[in-house]
């Protein structure tokens, strides 16, 4: 197993609903084929239609392998995160790229924790809508003193997590 594949089975950040919402099939995707070996896609009602799944991947295993490696989507085959290039050009070392993935989980763990202390307790959802849910519950004024001191802990948290995760693991369109 290489570096790299070890880097990614440590993290699943870019499955497992915190870093993306949703992932976009692409012309090459075979919609009704990843539907039929159980991803929920799903086609946007707007103008142009997007054809979607929602993340937490349902394809993603508990030991963060992807049960459909071979036959993913595109979007997923060219994703290569921030810490993934950055370890893979030899401008951070393996151990320093684990740190930050355990960082990110950290991050990621207390945001959960916190949304489920405020109700939030839907697993099967990416984590910036779950966020976003409880913000517009929260602000339409259903919040006593308690939870919005917790409402405050997670904004700082979800602000916290949004930072690392653009700083290291969002891809820059100029980065090499």
């Amino acid at each position: 197993m290489t570096s790299g594949e070890k880097l990614c089975l440590a993290c699943g950040l870019c499955c497992d609903g915190t870093l993306f919402d949703n992932v976009r099939l692409g012309p090459g995707d075979d919609a009704q084929h990843l539907k039929a070996l159980g991803l929920p896609v799903a086609v946007t009602r707007t103008a142009t239609p997007v054809v979607h799944f929602r993340q937490p991947c349902a394809a993603l295993c508990e030991d963060r392998t992807c049960r459909l490696y071979t036959e993913r989507p595109a979007q997923c085959r060219s994703f290569e995160c921030g810490v993934f290039k950055a370890t893979q050009a030899g401008r951070i070392a393996f151990a320093a790229a684990l740190r930050l993935v355990k960082q990110a989980r950290r991050r990621a763990d207390k945001v959960r924790r916190l949304l489920r202390a405020l109700g939030e307790t839907d697993e099967h959802r990416p984590l910036g809508e779950r966020f976003r849910r409880t913000q517009r519950r929260l602000e339409s004024g259903a919040a006593d003193a308690a939870a919005g001191e917790t409402f405050a802990d997670l904004t700082q948290a979800v602000h916290h997590l949004n930072h690392l995760a653009h700083e290291k693991f969002y891809t820059k369109a100029d980065a090499p």
